[in-house]
């Protein structure tokens, strides 16, 4: 009985920590689902048992919040698409394993205090998660937070970045575990400590201001293009059906911006400039467009085009692509075993170098492309080297049903509340969306549908603010694994001693 309660546990934890993350205002149930998990291995003997518990949880967390990308409409074979999920699954589950592989180690030598060290265990790894070939960090816990109804506990990220919400959400499950174990007033009390300090935060944050430098005028073309479309569809005939999507838009000659998703059309062909240049002359319009690019190499690149380089994609100002998203992009580990480059499920593309600053008007933005959102340090380096506002392009189009397009576009808010800037968001199929530096968004358009999403009657301006994020960077994540080593090496110490 012991044992199925055990894994009831475990199960209850990592299906409400999935759920959570999806887009269904569910996001508070992270708050205390941890709890359950805790419970089960609490008085675990033996490092093989916690291991595997932590497998357990973490294969099904992941399963409940990854289950889609078994639904991949571009992989030829339901097979390939199912193992991807899979192999995916198994990547992220390697970080709950190391979280509590690490943590029943410090519970060895430090007993009932490794409680407290596992917020700052979790947030290391979570950390950690990404960098490197593999980095997935749209598994984190933490974005189970970005959602509109949890804004006011959430603010608070201008200060630490994402992964303080990763280390806020462990915290508050640990005392809470203590306090369902000893049920006293102290731990009450811990617990709601623990609980109001980010809407605390949050309110005293939310009454800053901040300078708007410019109104950004803009429209936010979503084609709703289907993926075969997109395949079959010739070069000449995708350009023209973008351009008359676009038309409505081209009479307001008054340099706004006019931003198409990923991989809007391919650079290569002669037609594509002529017609680009033909419409777009004279119109004083900033196109920003993602492009697939094939030159020496491939890459997934936005190009900027305007009168200064008279809509000549040759001239174009380019940003490529920098994160790639792991075996569809580029195949982990294909330069050490060149054969696996064949394996990528849409090209094995060269990643860009340069954090590349775009000029609109009196204002400077970045853009970035898809899985690029998930980046936390992305967005700031951003910032960082200038940009006022930020731009995301995506294609989405992969996935029909809507728990992908939703958890990927809600990434963005985050971004917005770190940097405190506006996001533009341009999605194939959408979701395309207008977020404000409080995280708020401002106007959308709904996944699968057409349809240009403008400037026309709400005001987003760009900024020049320097949140402490993007002065101190992920510092809570660079604390977690100071404290992790201290920890690690006074454990080894101790058992020298012994």
């Amino acid at each position: 009985m012991k044992s199925f309660n055990r894994l009831y546990n475990i199960v209850i934890s990592a299906v409400c920590m999935g759920l959570a993350q999806h887009f269904l205002g569910l996001g508070w149930i992270a708050w205390f689902c941890l709890v359950p998990f805790f419970i089960s291995i609490k008085n675990n003997v033996g490092i093989k048992k916690t291991c595997l518990d932590a497998i357990i949880w973490g294969f099904i967390y992941h399963l409940t919040s990854l289950y889609w990308l078994s639904e991949n409409i571009g992989v030829d074979e339901r097979y390939i698409a199912f193992i991807t999920m899979l192999l995916a699954n198994l990547a992220c589950t390697f970080n709950i394993f190391l979280t509590f592989f690490v943590w029943y180690l410090l519970n060895s030598v430090y007993g009932k205090k490794s409680w407290y060290f596992l917020p700052f265990i979790w947030t290391a790894v979570d950390y950690l998660r990404i960098f490197g070939s593999i980095s997935f960090p749209w598994a984190s816990i933490a974005n189970t937070q970005a959602q509109e109804s949890l804004l006011p506990m959430i603010q608070f990220i201008e200060i630490t970045g994402m992964f303080g919400v990763t280390f806020w959400i462990v915290s508050l499950n640990v005392v809470l575990f203590y306090f369902y174990q000893e049920r006293n007033v102290a731990r009450f009390i811990d617990s709601l400590a623990v609980f109001v300090l980010p809407f605390i935060l949050g309110v005293l944050i939310s009454k800053n201001s901040y300078n708007e430098n410019e109104k950004i005028e803009f429209a936010i073309l979503q084609p709703n293009i289907s993926i075969d479309d997109k395949r079959n569809i010739s070069t000449t005939h995708a350009i023209e059906n973008l351009l008359n999507k676009s038309k409505d838009y081209f009479s307001r000659n008054n340099s706004r911006l006019l931003i198409w998703p990923e991989t809007a059309f391919n650079h290569y062909n002669n037609q594509t400039n002529y017609k680009l240049k033909k419409e777009l002359k004279g119109t004083n319009i900033n196109l920003l467009s993602g492009v697939y690019e094939i030159n020496e190499n491939a890459h997934n690149s936005i190009y900027y085009l305007n009168d200064d380089n008279n809509y000549e994609l040759k001239n174009a100002e380019k940003y490529r692509k920098i994160k790639m998203v792991p075996g569809a992009e580029q195949v982990p580990f294909s330069k050490v075993l060149p054969f696996l480059r064949n394996m990528a499920l849409v090209g094995n593309l060269t990643k860009g170098l340069e954090y590349k600053i775009f000029d609109y008007k009196n204002s400077k933005f970045g853009a970035m492309v898809c899985i690029e959102s998930t980046f936390p340090n992305l967005a700031r380096n951003f910032v960082r080297n200038g940009a006022q506002f930020l731009v995301y392009v995506a294609n989405d189009g992969w996935y029909i049903k809507p728990a992908e397009a939703y958890q990927h576009a809600k990434q963005t808010i985050f971004r917005a509340i770190e940097t405190r800037k506006p996001v533009l968001r341009c999605g194939n199929t959408g979701v395309s969306w207008i977020v404000s530096p409080y995280g708020e968004v401002v106007k959308e358009l709904e996944h699968n549908t057409e349809g240009l999403l403008t400037s026309d009657n709400i005001e987003v301006y760009s900024n020049s603010e320097k949140t402490m994020y993007l002065i101190l960077g992920d510092w809570i994540a660079y604390l977690s694994i100071i404290v992790v080593l201290f920890l690690s090496l006074k454990a080894v110490f101790r058992k020298v001693k012994k």
